[in-house]
């Protein structure tokens, strides 16, 4: 068999290599784990369009049943979800719960040969098993098929009336590994979409929250000065520019989206579609604002410690960190969080002097003058560089 071309692998991170986002994705229609031909039974294996070197010689299914991703997508806005795995640590944040069978699956994969498939749907009831994949084939270096969430059981079967997520690995032969793809994806409701690569797990204008308000903030404070004479503002950790409510992580350029909202998810406001609030509701003293750092792509991404992060507020001056210590110097730790698909971070800070430090991993960080209404930025530098801002009127 000809051998398939490396792509690049995420560098880095070992466990983050080898993972590029799909969002369909095939099946052996029978559900069962033997060699066949590429998708349903009645297409050719080598279904490479004018180029037979971009052949599909031969796919082989394991149905995992449940979805192994969480599942981290939601069903409100795609039927399903698909990553395309290149190397055998690129399978590891879906293998964290799998059983044996499934894990000897990917291990067995020679990936010098083939590329695996991991897809997703769901149904209305627990009766849903397997997903069937059909008209697989490689052309242009795009991967195409169509997928379908179907039910398992016989005619007289009791189906419990439960949402019930399904997956599949699809281990994919092919002379020349693709680099993007287009699936058609129905799921046991009837909905169907066109899924590329370019799709991830989340749709970041769904996201709760939002990225800053509109308009002039509440006040604008001279610059800061505190009465505490051994205080020393701390620096804000970064570089600017900031990127606002989205951005990647320490080993990609994007995939992170980042949101501040109320502790019951709203926001009081509506908004563009951008995450740009055109009435938020300002924040007052002693509420709660929350935080929340979401990876809405399809691949893990690496972050740093959460507590690598400025809270700011716009004054004459700029944007300055409210917060500081006897010597101005915040330490933190060096450790690289893996954030899988859908999974994220979180702040809940209290707009108080002492709420603000509160989560603070060092006992001499504090507040100083008192905090001021203004706007107010959070930015989490242990990524890159990924800013929310919000109101707050004391």
């Amino acid at each position: 068999m000809v051998q398939i071309s490396r792509r690049s692998a995420l560098s880095g991170v070992g466990t983050l290599a080898g993972l590029t986002a799909l969002a369909g994705c095939v099946d052996g229609g029978d559900g069962s784990t033997d060699g066949g031909s590429n998708a349903g039974g009645d297409t050719d294996t080598g279904t490479g369009g004018d180029d037979p070197s971009a052949a599909v010689t031969d796919v082989t299914v394991h149905q995992v049943g449940r979805a192994l991703s969480g599942p981290a997508w939601r069903r409100d806005e795609r039927p399903g979800f698909c990553t395309l795995i290149e190397a055998r640590d690129g399978a590891a944040w879906l293998l964290r719960d799998a059983d044996a069978e499934t894990t000897a699956f990917v291990e067995e994969t020679d990936f010098d040969a083939a590329v695996l498939l991991y897809v997703e749907s769901v149904g209305p009831n627990t009766c849903y098993g397997r997903v069937v994949v059909e008209d697989v084939s490689v052309a242009e270096d795009r991967l195409t098929a169509t997928a379908t969430a179907v039910e398992t059981s016989d005619e007289d079967a009791i189906c419990g009336q439960a949402i019930t997520y399904v997956g599949a690995f699809c281990r994919v032969a092919v002379a020349s590994a693709p680099s993007t793809t287009r699936v058609d994806i129905t799921d046991g409701f009837g909905t169907m979409a066109a899924l590329t690569e370019t799709d991830g797990v989340r749709s970041p204008a769904a996201l709760e929250g939002v990225i800053e308000p509109s308009g002039d903030p509440p006040a604008v404070p001279e610059a800061l000065r505190c009465p505490d004479e051994a205080f020393e503002r701390a620096g804000g950790g970064y570089d600017p520019p900031v990127n606002w409510g989205s951005g990647g992580g320490v080993t990609t350029d994007a995939g992170l989206a980042l949101r501040a909202r109320r502790p019951d998810g709203s926001n009081g406001s509506s908004t563009d579609g951008d995450g740009r609030a055109d009435a938020a509701v300002p924040f007052e003293r002693g509420e709660t604002v929350q935080i929340r750092l979401t990876n809405v792509s399809a691949r893990p991404i690496g972050v740093g410690n959460r507590h690598k992060y400025a809270f700011e507020v716009q004054t004459a001056d700029g944007w300055v960190d409210v917060r500081g210590d006897d010597d101005g110097v915040f330490e933190y730790t060096d450790e690289l969080i893996r954030l899988s698909p859908g999974e994220g971070l979180e702040w809940s800070i209290e707009l108080t002097e002492s709420g603000v430090v509160a989560d603070h991993p060092q006992s001499s960080a504090r507040v100083c003058p008192s905090l001021q209404p203004g706007r107010y930025r959070f930015v989490f530098w242990g990524a890159n560089d990924l800013a929310v801002a919000f109101d707050y009127l004391g």
